[in-house]
């Protein structure tokens, strides 16, 4: 019999209705995010009030500063309840902890429904990562409730499985991830440089994104898309993508149109960057995320090497 684990992330992941009734992921608690006029509004997760590149366009006026906030400690604990009113363990997905205080949040908030349920189990897992990594990390443990995995061996898989995500793809201005001190102001500056398109890939050692390289013109990095990809994915069968974008549909059309041509993924998740997450990244971001067969190397040291050596040839 499978083991009916929940699953659940902070507003740090990007998905659609369709996508969290497909996969069997339950809906974030509510978070907000503080407009440039200082107003708080509940976090729209899928969209309902305005589009994406609506809100997106409204943050290339700079001086507009967008925020998020976490959910009210009573809103995650709410949640976490009613899971376990339900008789239902819970593996959580939370954004880096060095980009939100979510991980803290939900383990306090699981300790407390823990020792008030005492016979269900809730692990909070710190993805190291954000957006669609967030997404990647759900669909996989998803897959591992479909497969028959129990709870203990989903979560350890999980565990190892974080650390091996990669993004391939690029972002126009590192002017927000600075800004909310998620990257050096001196990388920034290189994302300032016209024409100029930052590469990054996922560091496990800071949990942020690491900058390995910059491509100039979409182009150039289009060429460098599937080619990256297959340098780091190992074995293609069984993986899953997600690509996911803020502003920058059209390339991001383009790069799930490689990714269905070259890896055939029986998993494929296309979805805007959330609200909450836009409220960092800003907009100009076109990227995949995908898991290769070791983790990611210490630094990216390795993934720099690699995307080096292609740019060369």
């Amino acid at each position: 019999m499978k083991e009916n684990f929940a699953i659940i992330t902070d507003a740090g992941g990007d998905f659609t209705r369709e996508i969290i009734a497909k996969y069997g992921i339950e809906e974030t608690p509510m978070s907000t995010v503080v407009w440039p006029d200082g107003s708080n509004r509940p976090t729209d997760l899928y969209w309902d009030t305005m589009k994406p590149n609506e809100y997106f366009t409204l943050m290339t006026n700079k001086k507009n500063n967008f925020s998020s906030s976490i959910p009210a400690p009573q809103t995650i604990i709410d949640r976490l309840s009613a899971l376990a009113e339900a008789n239902r363990n819970v593996i959580v997905i939370t954004i880096s902890s060095s980009m939100s205080g979510g991980f803290s949040a939900f383990t306090v908030a699981a300790r407390e429904v823990m020792e008030k349920y005492p016979n269900i189990k809730i692990e909070v897992i710190d993805s190291l990562r954000y957006s669609g990594a967030i997404d990647l990390i759900a669909v996989e443990a998803s897959l591992c409730r479909e497969k028959g995995m129990d709870f203990v061996s989903t979560v350890n898989y999980l565990r190892d499985f974080r650390l091996r995500i990669h993004q391939c793809g690029f972002i126009d201005d590192l002017f927000f991830l600075a800004r909310k001190g998620r990257i050096g102001k001196g990388k920034a500056f290189m994302g300032s440089l016209v024409g100029v398109k930052p590469l990054g890939d996922l560091c496990n050692e800071t949990g942020q994104t690491q900058i390995i390289g910059k491509a100039r013109g979409y182009k150039t990095v289009m060429k460098l898309f599937p080619e990256y990809i297959k340098a780091t994915i190992g074995d293609t069968k069984n993986k899953a993508f997600v690509v996911t974008y803020s502003l920058r549909e059209e390339q991001a059309l383009e790069m799930k149109k490689m990714v269905e041509e070259y890896f055939k993924p029986e998993h494929l998740i296309f979805v805007p960057v959330g609200q909450s997450t836009g409220c960092n990244v800003g907009p100009g971001l076109a990227a995949a995320f995908y898991a290769g067969d070791e983790p990611v190397s210490p630094y990216c040291e390795k993934e720099k090497e690699i995307l080096e050596k292609i740019m060369k040839e």
